[in-house]
C-alpha cells in the first residue's frame, strides 16, 4: 500500500491557491515541484523514499492538478514567485528544492534568484536551453502529452489504456503511475474523463528556455546542487530532454555539482520508482552535511 499524505491543503500563495501535500512530519523540508502538464503526485515514490527522516511537500503548479488556474500568468518567473510565496505560507526556512522537467527550470531560477531562500537544489531531468529551437520542432513525445490537454475520454480506464500504449510508460506500468494519473483526472458527470491541466496556460510556457534562460541561472547557483539525466529516449534514441552537450555545459558552469546519469531510464521513468538508484541518490545528496 503507497504512503498516504499526512496533509493536504490548498495555500494561498499571493493570487493564487495552490494544492499542497504532504508526507512526513519532521526532519529537513523538501519542497518538489513538478513539470509542464504534471501533478504533485509524480512525487509519490520520492516521498516514500525521504518521508520517514524529511519533511515532503509537492504542490500542483497554477493552471495544474487541483490549483487555481488564472486565465494569464504562466513562466518560469511568475512559478517562482509562487514558490517563494508557498514557503513563506509554510513556515519554512532554506528548504530543499527539487524540481524536475520544468520544476527544474523553476527550481534553477529560484535558486539563483531567492539565493537565501533554499538549502540545496535538485534539477530532475531540466535546467538546460531546450534542444529544439520552435515549438513545431519539439519532440513528438511532448507534444502527445500537450495534446491529451483537454481532449475528453469516455472512461478513465480509456484513459489508462491510451497512456499503457506509450512504450516510454506502457512497459514500466506500477502503483506509482497508476497513482500520478488518478490525481491527473476530472471525472465529468457522464463518466468521462478530463485532464485536469490548463492547455491554455501550458501554451503559454512557451519555449520554456526561452523565458527561463537557465544559461544566465547557472553562475549564480551558490548552494549544493545535484543534477539527474534520465539517459533513455522515449520514442527514439536521441530524443531526450537534457542532451549530454547540454548536460556537459550546466556541470562546467554550477560549481561543485553532482552529476548522475541513469541510462536506462527515461524522463518520465526516473521518479516512479522502477530503479532504485534515482531515489537512493537524492536521499544521500540531502543527508549530507
Amino acid at each position: 500500500m503507497l504512503m498516504k499524505p499526512v496533509r493536504e491543503a490548498f495555500v494561498t500563495a499571493g493570487e493564487v491557491k495552490l494544492h499542497c501535500v504532504q508526507w512526513g512530519e519532521q526532519g529537513t523540508p523538501v519542497i518538489c515541484i513538478h513539470g509542464l502538464t504534471a501533478n504533485a503526485f509524480y512525487f509519490q515514490a520520492t516521498a516514500e523514499a525521504l518521508a520517514r527522516e524529511h519533511r515532503v511537500f509537492a504542490y500542483d503548479l497554477r493552471g495544474r492538478g487541483e490549483s487555481d488556474r488564472p486565465e494569464h500568468g504562466y513562466n518560469v518567473p511568475i512559478h517562482a514567485e509562487d514558490l517563494a510565496r508557498l514557503i513563506d505560507a509554510l513556515g519554512l526556512e532554506r528548504p530543499v528544492i527539487f524540481g524536475h522537467s520544468l520544476g527544474a527550470f523553476i527550481a534553477l531560477y529560484f535558486a539563483a534568484h531567492y539565493p537565501d531562500r533554499l538549502s540545496k537544489l535538485i534539477l530532475g531531468d531540466g535546467g538546460a536551453t531546450l534542444p529544439w529551437q520552435r515549438f513545431e520542432d519539439q519532440p513528438a513525445w511532448l507534444t502527445a502529452a500537450i495534446s491529451r490537454l483537454g481532449t475528453s475520454v469516455p472512461s478513465f480506464e480509456a484513459y489508462l489504456q491510451r497512456l499503457k500504449a506509450a512504450p516510454f510508460l506502457g512497459p514500466y506500468w506500477n502503483a506509482y503511475i497508476d497513482t500520478y494519473f488518478q490525481h491527473d483526472v476530472l471525472q465529468q458527470s457522464d463518466g468521462s474523463v478530463v485532464s485536469r491541466c490548463y492547455q491554455a496556460g501550458v501554451l503559454e510556457e512557451g519555449l520554456i528556455s526561452d523565458k527561463a534562460k537557465p544559461e544566465e541561472q547557472w553562475a549564480q547557483v551558490r548552494v549544493p546542487t545535484l543534477l539527474l539525466r534520465a539517459g533513455q529516449g522515449m520514442l527514439t534514441a536521441d530524443d531526450q530532454l537534457l542532451t549530454e552537450a547540454a548536460t556537459a555545459t550546466i556541470c562546467q558552469a554550477i560549481k561543485g555539482i553532482q552529476f548522475v546519469n541513469f541510462p536506462s531510464l527515461n524522463h518520465y521513468t526516473i521518479l516512479f520508482g522502477i530503479e532504485p538508484g534515482p531515489l537512493q541518490t537524492i536521499r544521500a545528496f540531502i543527508e549530507e552535511a
